[in-house]
């Protein structure tokens, strides 16, 4: 699902980046054997870089709404008052936090409609800072899980996703990845 048919504009807000809650549904819909070309497509979406991934129980739209009764509120929701806001202080970004007490980061986005890009703060509460191939490969292997009710993750089974739908190298041991080992527990439950 594109997450621009769950949110509000102005938002935008990368849910597969971003949002455990929405990996965790998608991972339950998507299966590796049924649609790899879409499933890539989402993957790329993740980028390469590290990222926050947001562990709470607030979803996309509730997010989206409560920042933008955030923006409403101070009265700078209209994109010229936003982008002034913005860099007010000289920089590029301002916090927002929400009723769960989790900390997001409001940015300016390229997109005239979806003019305020939306993340999780950084380290902020109920965030797991995360490497985006290891988060790839998380959702790989369950999506993978699904397809096939394998339920067992091992080192052979993990660097065959990592070579055929990642292009990436080889990991010695799920123990040398243990970071992997942990974000794929957190979106299986």
């Amino acid at each position: 699902m594109e997450e621009d048919n769950l949110l509000p504009p102005p938002i935008n807000f990368n849910c597969w980046k971003h949002h455990a809650g929405f990996i965790k549904e998608q991972i339950k819909i998507l299966s590796i054997k049924s649609d790899v070309i879409l499933l890539k497509k989402h993957l790329l979406k993740i980028g390469e870089s590290q990222m926050d991934l947001y562990l709470g129980k607030l979803n996309p739209a509730d997010i989206s709404k409560q920042i933008i009764a955030h923006l409403k509120k101070a009265k700078i929701l209209e994109p010229d008052k936003y982008i002034t806001w913005l860099i007010n202080d000289g920089y590029d970004y301002k916090l927002a936090q929400l009723s769960d007490n989790s900390i997001w980061t409001l940015r300016l986005s390229e997109s005239k409609d979806r003019y305020v890009h939306i993340h999780p703060g950084r380290y902020s509460t109920q965030t797991i800072r995360a490497k985006a191939t290891t988060l790839k490969t998380a959702i790989l292997i369950l999506c993978f899980e699904q397809a096939t009710e394998l339920k067992t993750v091992n080192t052979d089974l993990v660097n065959q996703i990592r070579k055929e739908y990642l292009n990436e190298p080889p990991i010695k041991s799920l123990s040398s990845a243990s970071g992997l080992r942990r974000l794929v527990d957190l979106l299986r439950t």
